[in-house]
């Protein structure tokens, strides 16, 4: 009897730990962090969607599987798009290939965006890595990927406690295809930049509206001298 009790207590025990490292493996919502001194550029984060969403609008190609993230780990992830992607926008640029991203995070008005399209864990279900690169060759689908959008991805490792940026091996239409040494959560960024419109400045007149009033005075004046004569 006692050991049959024993043996209960352990088996318990070892799914507690289990739970308890699994716990720890997810990621947890951190401070956002300012941008870097040189840039001058306005960011800001979309997140477009809930998890669930995410997760029925995300799918990926054959051997592995998409899941939905928890809401603590898709917040986590929108932090992380804040101080991975948007707090230097030029290292972005350099990163991703992007000459645009380069000369906006410099650029006095501009706006840069990063929207989420989708966090989501994606596990090797039956997918190998590759022998010769040692990396798994993950593509995920997703209807608000547009061929020639700037993408980036962003996977929490798990080894390291921390999100990693990862440049796409390709983006077409509707798909984004990339290389990761492991997998977790994982999250696709549509990142884009505006020009913000400039309003003229007050007190300030152009030289066209100028000429119009000097030419009004003119004519009034000819006129109430026309009229002062009659």
């Amino acid at each position: 009897m006692k050991k049959k009790v024993l043996a209960l207590i352990s088996a318990a025990a070892l799914v507690l730990l289990n739970s308890m490292t699994v716990l720890a493996d997810s990621p947890t919502v951190g401070q956002t962090q300012l941008p870097v001194a040189t840039q001058t550029a306005v960011t800001t984060v979309n997140n477009t969607a809930t998890p669930d969403h995410y997760a029925v609008i995300t799918a990926t190609s054959e051997g592995f599987k998409v899941s939905a993230v928890s809401q603590t780990t898709a917040d986590a992830a929108v932090v992380a798009v804040q101080n991975t992607i948007l707090r230097d926008v030029a290292a972005l640029g350099y990163f991703l290939g992007d000459a645009n991203l380069v000369q906006a995070a410099t650029t006095q008005g501009e706006l840069v965006t990063a929207s989420v399209l989708s966090t989501v864990d994606v596990d090797p279900a039956g997918a190998t890595k590759d022998p010769a690169s040692g990396m798994y060759n993950v593509i995920l689908t997703n209807p608000m990927i547009a061929a020639g959008d700037t993408i980036a991805i962003l996977h929490y490792n798990e080894s390291t406690k921390a999100w990693e940026l990862i440049k796409p091996v390709a983006v077409g239409q509707g798909s984004v295809a990339f290389q990761t040494a492991s997998l977790s959560p994982i999250t696709i960024v549509k990142v884009n930049t505006t020009t913000a419109a400039q309003a003229p400045k007050t007190g300030v007149m152009t030289y066209g509206a100028i000429t119009m009033i000097l030419i009004g005075l003119m004519g009034a004046a000819y006129c109430y001298r026309k009229y002062r004569r009659a």
